[in-house]
């Protein structure tokens, strides 16, 4: 019978590793600040597609199935793409029902703190005490057991190029900050006049302005996704908002409300969104009239507000 072979070679294929753990935290933590200081494309896109096709899965594959799963790898990696998809995909739906968009730094944000979840319980694992048994096991990592000579190189070399690009893209960042789109954000009536925008309106009776909205992107090269959305209250000063249908919807202002819209102007593009409304909330006994604020918000995929527009009318019982 021939002798067990010794060293790395005797120990069964590993598809978790906290090698590969480290390096994807690292990997992540890298698209996480291109995704909010600099996003640039050539970084973000590749960085993207593994943050969404596979750090999720892995790291929440690392917490349920250890180090050595009982499936053949094939099927080991297809369950960790799968897991990442689904759980991008949950992620997306909560975002999208709040209005939120899709933004890149949320599924960078939330796929390193899987990743760093699952390295520390990884760590916890080992009977580390001590600093020094936590520092041999750091340093047993970093000479990546069970590869080659040639895989520890390009790892290594890896590591080294991750670290200049972060610091290249923070230096770069720091002189050449991302631009605020250049948009404007305008209010006008039926007919396309500020003139015909409505100030008075009647309780019940469907009200015409602002009937249009117009989102001018004035940016010569960049298309934006962007969010419209409005909220209305009674004398401006409501502390809480319900969600109502989409601004697409004809709109019941029975109370504080908020509306939006998902919206996607392409380069040097112009949006008309038209919004229909009435009221139906009643003038307070012993009051005439309310007003009403009307509060349109643009904002980016990543929720930052852009513009904002507001107008007032003026709502009285009926006649």
């Amino acid at each position: 019978m021939a002798a067990r072979p010794d060293g790395p070679t005797a120990l069964p294929p590993q598809f978790y590793r906290r090698t590969y753990l480290f390096i994807l935290t690292v990997l992540t933590g890298v698209y996480a600040v291109v995704a909010v200081v600099f996003p640039t494309p050539w970084v973000e896109v590749p960085l993207g597609l593994l943050t969404l096709l596979f750090v999720p899965g892995y790291a929440l594959g690392a917490l349920a199935f250890g180090a050595q799963p009982r499936w053949p790898w094939s099927l080991t990696f297809a369950l960790t793409v799968g897991l990442s998809v689904a759980f991008n995909v949950a992620v997306g739906l909560v975002l999208l029902e709040f209005n939120l968009g899709l933004p890149a730094p949320v599924f960078a944000f939330v796929a390193l703190i899987l990743l760093m979840g699952a390295t520390l319980a990884w760590v916890a694992k080992q009977p580390a005490e001590s600093g020094s048994r936590f520092t041999a096991v750091v340093a047993e990592e970093l000479r990546l057991p069970g590869h080659s000579s040639a895989q520890r190189a390009v790892g290594y070399a890896l590591v080294v190029g991750i670290v200049l690009v972060l610091v290249l893209i923070i230096y770069f960042a720091s002189i050449f900050p991302a631009p605020t789109p250049n948009l404007s954000l305008a209010l006008v009536g039926p007919g396309g006049t500020v003139n015909n925008l409505t100030r008075n309106g009647t309780i019940g009776n469907l009200s015409s302005g602002p009937t249009y909205i117009i989102d001018v992107l004035v940016n010569d090269s960049t298309a934006q996704t962007l969010n419209l959305t409005l909220n209305a209250s009674p004398n401006g000063n409501a502390t809480s908002f319900t969600k109502g249908p989409p601004l697409t919807s004809l709109l019941d202002l029975a109370g504080p409300t908020t509306s939006s819209v998902h919206l996607v102007i392409g380069a040097n593009g112009t949006a008309f969104q038209k919004v229909h409304f009435f009221f139906t909330a009643p003038v307070p006994v012993g009051t005439a009239v309310i007003h009403w604020v009307l509060t349109f918000v643009l904002s980016g995929a990543g929720g930052k507000a852009l513009r904002s527009a507001s107008w007032e009318m003026t709502i009285s019982r009926p006649a």
